[in-house]
């Protein structure tokens, strides 16, 4: 939580200021916001349900149309004319002569034109004993008017004499064009004249495998066809219309198909039945608007769809005629079977073949009408409206949707508005009030900033203010007191300077830095440097007759010397008694060379011993012994402290040196093995180390001069056979 005590006054007055100026815009901006809100969800919900309604009474007025248009068919005298000669040319083809050859052609056309198509949206493989027509007479018409059809299939519907001679034909010949011409005029994918006593179609447009057939008995006697002949029969009253639901129907290849039928009367008997096969395009038309969805304020995702009682769609899917596709994928995500898909992809339609099995669907096959957010049957989320339909015979319902996302896009574009708005006028307010703050608290942010200035080190912090008030006075004080603070640092630095300086002279810089960094110690273990333990042969008898003055000078110059060689090659001299001192390499900075940087120096060192030597009419050698392993180190002593490192290496090296010749060096085996390429080496006897009571491997390198008087060099032994 936020301690209102701890904000700057800068940002107190802009609080002050917003808080009075954005509270009464929020208030007014969240009420008249909700209002609005409110109206557009009214008014979208309104416009889906006036979609819905408009299709609604679209739908149920063609079925009604439908429903008067076949009983006016079935009470015309042409119709009634029809039928009875087409019954009794029928029935006279049952003793016409059927050869062997045309039950043959027949046998060949389903089973290369018909069962290689119905196969592929049924299962199991169709056999010419199942299908093929059960009276002679439709064994005759399918021959000649199918087999012996030269049209394409689809096209079958163009023969109209089939010019066998036959009663049946000519009756066909007066009447087909005229049956061709009135389905065509009022799209209906085909129109059929059944005998209601036998069973027989006697006569269809389309000229499909069900033409001949029998529908009491056969491959068709469970077909919604013969379903509706069924539901005339029981209802034969003249005008009474029978409707059957879609069902697949395999004539027409498993295609979904609906049927509407009526009894023909002539006079007051019934002499048979009419029956229409329903054009779902039709259908599609009204509920797409002709895929006219934006222009019937549908939009992006909206969509009009009809739902049967077993919550399958009776019209084609929005997304299946635009974007297949992605349908596609949409059905794959719902889990619906590759067998449903690739019907769906076959047909092109998703007329009993889409699951609606939404709250939607139910609420509305259940008999409500309504309009909710709900999932749609590709789960996304939808404003569905949705109301059962009144159609005679069949158990439908209507649903409108349109995306969540899509329909509530108004709502949302004025609440990007309400929030650019309100954004707007809060950086604007923000502005002006952080102009009146910065106007009163700049001479403060002054001082606060000489302040930070001070902190960060900038003793030259001075505060200028141009006010004549109380700001005027504050900055005066202030910049007095920071004149008193830079006088008292320049004296701190330079007195840490100094201190700095010393203790470098006496400790390594990666100690220095760990002792101010709080460790006392600076303790630390190292697995692998290599340590010198060296003394400067004759220097006691160069300084024998001269004074303390004259002494320390002579010795300042050499270790001097000394030092500077150290620094080019890394290496540090930790201790120093007398002309006796210590130094490793690889200690405050690791170094996989440590040991042949050690060997250079001593090197080095030996020749400006020797030089040193011969400019003070002395004679001065190196002595040193040389071991490479771990150490331990840290600043030691608490009044009076120095850096030491001691361990195994330290104590060995010590050991060589004590045990080397006069100007000479004896190394270690750690030293020899790693080297020994490098430089040629003398085998030494074994030193004995008091300390450990052990006796330790070692190799001599004689160091001697070379050259003229003021040059030496290592000179290296013949090598150790």
């Amino acid at each position: 939580m936020i301690d209102f005590g701890k904000l700057r006054i800068k940002t107190k007055l802009m609080a002050m200021l917003l808080s009075v100026s954005l509270g009464s815009i929020a208030i007014v901006s969240y009420l008249s916001g909700n209002r609005a809100r409110n109206i557009l969800k009214t008014a979208i919900s309104n416009q889906l349900v006036s979609v819905r309604a408009s299709k609604a009474y679209q739908i149920e007025s063609y079925f009604q149309n439908l429903y008067n248009h076949v009983a006016t068919l079935t009470e015309d005298r042409m119709i009634v004319d029809a039928m009875v000669e087409f019954n009794r040319s029928f029935k006279q083809l049952n003793f016409e002569f059927i050869s062997d050859e045309w039950t043959t052609e027949l046998e060949t056309y389903y089973e290369t034109e018909f069962f290689p198509r119905l196969s592929k949206s049924i299962g199991g493989q169709p056999n010419f004993e199942n299908y093929r027509p059960t009276t002679q007479a439709g064994t005759y018409l399918q021959y000649h008017y199918i087999a012996n059809n030269s049209s394409d299939v689809g096209s079958k519907d163009e023969l109209r004499d089939a010019q066998d001679g036959s009663g049946y034909s000519k009756v066909h010949a007066k009447y087909h064009e005229i049956f061709s011409n009135l389905t065509e005029r009022f799209g209906y994918y085909d129109m059929f004249l059944i005998d209601h006593k036998t069973g027989n179609v006697v006569y269809s447009v389309s000229k499909e495998t069900d033409f001949g057939s029998n529908l009491y008995r056969g491959a068709y006697l469970k077909t919604n066809l013969a379903t509706v002949v069924e539901r005339v029969l029981e209802n034969r009253e003249r005008g009474s219309i029978q409707l059957v639901d879609f069902a697949p129907y395999r004539p027409s290849y498993a295609a979904p198909t609906a049927f509407i039928a009526g009894p023909i009367y002539n006079g007051p008997h019934a002499i048979g039945i009419l029956a229409i096969q329903l054009p779902v395009d039709e259908i599609n038309k009204v509920l797409t608007g002709n895929e006219q969805w934006k222009r019937d304020g549908l939009g992006d995702t909206g969509e009009t769809y009809l739902v049967g009682s077993d919550y399958k769609m009776r019209s084609i899917s929005r997304f299946l005629i635009e974007d297949p596709e992605q349908y596609k994928k949409d059905l794959q995500s719902a889990g619906t079977p590759e067998s449903t898909i690739g019907l769906i992809e076959r047909f092109n339609t998703s007329i009993l073949l889409q699951n609606v099995r939404t709250e939607a669907a139910q609420a509305a096959i259940g008999g409500t009408a309504d309009t909710r957010v709900t999932q749609g049957y590709r789960n996304t989320s939808v404003l569905s409206s949705f109301a059962p339909l009144d159609i005679q015979g069949v158990d439908w319902a209507i649903v409108a949707e349109m995306g969540t996302s899509e329909a509530y896009e108004p709502v949302r574009k004025l609440q990007e508005f309400l929030l650019i708005s309100t954004v707007l006028l809060i950086l604007a307010i923000t502005f002006v009030a952080r102009l009146v703050a910065t106007r009163f608290v700049t001479p403060i942010d002054r001082t606060i900033e000489g302040a930070r200035r001070i902190k960060d080190g900038n003793f030259d912090a001075e505060v200028k203010v141009e006010s004549r008030d109380e700001f005027l006075e504050l900055a005066e004080s202030f910049n007095i007191t920071v004149g008193k603070v830079r006088q008292q640092y320049d004296v701190v630095r330079q007195k840490t300077q100094e201190n700095e300086a010393l203790l470098l002279n006496v400790l390594p810089a990666l100690a220095v830095e760990r002792r101010q960094q709080g460790d006392r110690l600076a303790a630390s273990d190292f697995q692998e440097i290599t340590v010198m333990a060296a003394s400067i042969d004759g220097f006691d008898d160069l300084i024998d007759n001269l004074d303390a003055q004259n002494g320390a000078e002579l010795l300042d110059e050499l270790i001097g010397t000394l030092d500077a060689i150290a620094v080019q090659f890394d290496v540090e001299r930790l201790t120093l008694i007398g002309d006796d001192f210590i130094a490793v390499c690889g200690l405050s900075r690791p170094r996989m060379d440590h040991t042949q940087r050690l060997l250079e120096y001593i090197v080095e060192a030996e020749d400006a011993i020797i030089r040193f030597g011969n400019l003070h009419k002395g004679r001065l050698r190196l002595r040193a012994g040389v071991y490479s392993g771990s150490v331990q180190a840290g600043i030691i002593g608490r009044e009076k402290f120095s850096y030491n490192i001691w361990g195994p290496a330290v104590t060995l090296a010590m050991a060589l040196k004590a045990s080397a010749p006069q100007a000479s060096v004896l190394v270690s085996a750690s030293v020899f093995n790693r080297l020994q390429d490098s430089y040629s080496f003398t085998s030494h006897e074994p030193v004995w180390v008091a300390d450990t009571g052990e006796r330790i491997d070692a190799w001599e390198i004689t160091l001697q001069a070379m050259g003229s008087e003021d040059e030496a060099s290592l000179s290296p032994a013949p090598s150790a056979g």
